[in-house]
């Protein structure tokens, strides 16, 4: 059985050493390659490029050395794509292929890429089918619309026509047939398409997520429009597929790179990494990623990213790459409402890990979409991921009526046009954007309020009668980092009912409310609920309708979690034990093995951790042994007097304290439900235990009445208090099948008691 044993740990081993993994290989140059930026860009990339003052002949857009291509193409198992700006090659391959790829003399390095899918967002609600009956306003149709002041643009005639957006989603399923993109198709708008992972042109089909969010940039249903963007142009790629998620990466990067050479001005990503793939400390701006925006951005694209959707998670107390590149428009969730200002549950908080700002902007995180059901249907969903296209498409029609400007100075008027500027904080970002910015309706904001500081107190004194106002406030280090925020919706609130805070001294309160932005620089000395409401004798005042509040800890980095440094498993295991050997005990009724326990690993990398547990168990040896004909003497003080004749059942139940050391190898992060994803666990354990002998038994000179009484005596098993052994897992989620195997041995081992207890346990666990 041990040799058995050491087999499966070194199949397991190899497996592991041979799996196929994607890579970024490298390369050291591009020696010798030709370029002609006329013939490889599409004329309107040429203009881009001369508008933002990027250089056509940048070495990042010259192609890569093909002979550098084809040796490592030689040895790797498969080319997944190739990469201009980053100047490699990622392909499928062995540890040992990839080993011997990085010793090729035009190799710089070779960089693992993790199997991790983008986050998507899920559609939710019924569909529904035909035109809107919009009765009002506030919810059918148009308030995601109208919540940007999305009439401003119509009643200009601004539709981003001119403007080219690249879309990169999953797929795009009945775009080529659905109501809701006819005038795309009647228009020959949608200029090109990209399957990556197939590697043809046909995006119709697949993810539906595509379809969702392209409405939401220029979808339209009869008269009604989806979307702001409807009169722009359209890159479609499908860079996403749930069942190769380690190449997912490279095929965004390709889309990229793609939508640069194909003309973008814009490119909406509703797609991110999170958890599954990289810890919170990590969204810097710094992944690959989030690197292929940033150099799209200087090449003059302007890229929408949803922040993500967790907002919800304790355990990731941020956005989600590449919205956390520093030239993204990041984009959170709002509630889709015209009258309240709520940030939606689920959208991510800011700021990036190295404590930029971030959201940049907001909008609806909820949103009517077409629905491919059926060719005229459309449904509600919700998802950070709408948010996104809902200011993209506004971004289209905001850079044509601003013509002339770069991608950064897009992304600087789009904060400046949201109606918070130039408040921001963590939740809202500044705010959503306004179309009358653009179309010269805005207004300057009138003085709402005065703070004034009292006593050691800073005092919000309202200017004017202020009915059912938000009313946004933070509280800022010198840095500029936040130290805490929240948001109080007041009924009503006028000179007499005043809100009050408390600032440390140096740091400095920012309100916003009414459409005004001011702040006053803190001297707080005494103790108070930071925002508490101070009604005054004669005040109307009916208190507040919502809060926000977030405080100092989301600028750490979580610790813990499912994919942070430390991660905790609490589970529960139920197993058999099975006789290996002759000289077991063979158990020839129900033998149960229990365990309850807790273990705790810390990350070496997002492959390789070590972890240690602790658990308590408890196994029942079920055996039978017939005939047995014994008495009083031989069971012990606290038996009933009597001769036995038959005994029935007996077991032992052998309870112990284990702790655990052990390795936990991802071989996957995919995983559907909680992230953990796939792993193998080797490790090795040591035991304190104790035990307890239980008979039931028939006796001949005993009354009836006491026939089948359970009686106890002390164990006639030898039992070893300290035990030790190896032990093997396979989790996926947050479920798993194990194996342990006790090296001593457990019971009389002599011919004549024959009462060793089975080594080997198998069994399944399920984790909290």
């Amino acid at each position: 059985m041990k040799k058995t044993l050491l087999l499966l740990a070194l199949a397991l081993t190899a497996t592991v050493g041979t799996a196929q993994q994607v890579y970024w290989v490298f390369l050291a140059d591009k020696a010798g390659t030709a370029f002609n930026p006329y013939e490889y860009f599409d004329a309107k990339a040429i203009e881009r490029y001369a508008q933002c003052g990027a250089d056509l002949y940048d070495e990042s857009n010259y192609p890569l050395q093909q002979s550098y291509v084809d040796g490592v193409e030689a040895i790797a198992t498969e080319e997944v794509g190739t990469s201009r700006w980053l100047n490699a090659v990622a392909v499928s391959a062995t540890p040992a292929q990839a080993a011997a790829i990085e010793e090729l003399p035009y190799v710089v390095r070779v960089q693992t890429l993790e199997g991790a899918r983008m986050q998507l967002a899920t559609a939710t609600a019924e569909a529904e089918t035909g035109l809107f009956d919009k009765a009002t306003v506030d919810g059918p149709l148009e308030a995601q619309l109208v919540r940007m002041g999305g009439a401003a643009f119509r009643e200009k005639g601004i539709d981003g026509r001119g403007v080219r957006i690249a879309v990169l989603d999953g797929g795009f399923p009945k775009v080529n047939t659905h109501e809701a993109f006819k005038h795309l198709r009647d228009n020959k708008q949608i200029v090109k398409t990209w399957n990556f992972p197939n590697k043809k042109e046909n995006v119709y089909g697949w993810n539906s997520h595509g379809t969702m969010t392209l409405s939401c940039i220029g979808g339209r249903m009869g008269d009604k429009d989806l979307g702001l963007a409807t009169g722009a142009e359209y890159l479609l790629a499908r860079t996403e597929v749930e069942a190769e998620p380690f190449k997912e990466e490279v095929w965004w990067q390709m889309g990229m790179e793609w939508a640069d050479r194909n003309g973008a001005n814009i490119i909406s990503s509703s797609l991110g990494y999170g958890k599954q793939r990289y810890y919170t400390r990590d969204m810097d701006g710094t992944s690959y990623v989030a690197r292929a925006a940033n150099m799209a951005a200087r090449k003059g694209i302007l890229v929408c990213n949803s922040a993500g959707n967790e907002g919800d998670e304790s355990e990731w107390k941020t956005i989600i790459t590449p919205a956390d590149a520093d030239s993204v428009l990041c984009v959170g969730g709002i509630e889709n409402s015209l009258t309240e200002y709520n940030h939606i549950s689920f959208s991510s908080y800011g700021p990036s890990a190295d404590g930029r700002q971030k959201p940049n902007v907001c909008a609806f995180g909820y949103a009517r979409t077409a629905n491919v059901s059926s060719n005229d249907a459309y449904h509600y969903v919700h998802g950070t991921s709408f948010s996104c296209p809902l200011v993209a498409g506004f971004a289209a029609c905001a850079w044509q009526a601003t013509p002339g400007k770069t991608a950064m100075e897009m992304m600087e008027l789009l904060e400046r046009s949201s109606d918070l500027y130039p408040y921001c904080d963590y939740a809202y970002g500044y705010g959503v954007p306004q179309a009358s910015y653009f179309t010269g309706e805005r207004k300057a904001a009138e003085p709402t309020f005065r703070l004034a500081e009292e006593e050691g107190q800073i005092r919000l004194v309202p200017a004017t009668q202020l009915s059912s106002e938000p009313i946004f406030y933070k509280e800022v280090r010198p840095d500029g980092s936040i130290v805490r925020f929240g948001k109080k919706t007041l009924i009503y609130m006028d000179s007499l009912t005043n809100l009050l805070f408390t600032v440390a001294e140096g740091n400095t309160l920012v309100v916003h409310a009414g459409g005004y932005t001011t702040q006053i620089q803190g001297h707080a000395t005494k103790s108070l609920a930071w925002g508490t409401v101070d009604t005054k004798p004669g005040a109307i005042f009916a208190g507040t309708m919502s809060t926000e509040y977030r405080d100092e800890t989301m600028n750490t980095p979580s610790k813990w979690g499912t994919d942070a440094t430390w991660r905790k498993d609490i589970y529960f295991a139920f197993g058999l034990p099975l006789k290996t050997a002759g000289g077991e005990l063979a158990s020839d009724v129900w033998s149960p093995a229990t365990r309850l326990g807790v273990r705790i690993m810390r990350g070496l990398g997002k492959v390789y951790s070590l972890g240690v547990g602790v658990e308590y168990g408890n196994t029942r040896y079920n055996y039978m042994d017939q005939p047995y004909n014994t008495t009083e003497t031989t069971l012990g003080a606290d038996s009933v007097a009597g001769t036995y004749d038959e005994i029935l059942r007996r077991y032992v139940n052998q309870g112990e304290l284990t702790l655990e050391l052990f390795q936990r190898i991802r071989l996957s992060s995919v995983a559907l439900l909680t992230g953990k994803g796939f792993n193998w666990d080797l490790g090795v354990y040591g035991s304190y235990g104790w035990n307890r002998y239980k008979l039931r038994g028939k006796a001949t000179a005993m009354p009836a009445s006491s026939q089948n009484t359970v009686y106890y005596n002390p164990s006639p098993i030898d039992a070893y208090r300290w035990n030790w052994g190896v032990a093997t897992r396979l989790t996926y989620d947050n479920i798993g099948l194990y194996a342990r195997y006790r090296l001593n041995g457990i019971g009389k081992e002599t011919p004549a008691d024959k009462v060793l207890m089975p080594r080997l346990e198998i069994g399944a666990q399920i984790a909290f």
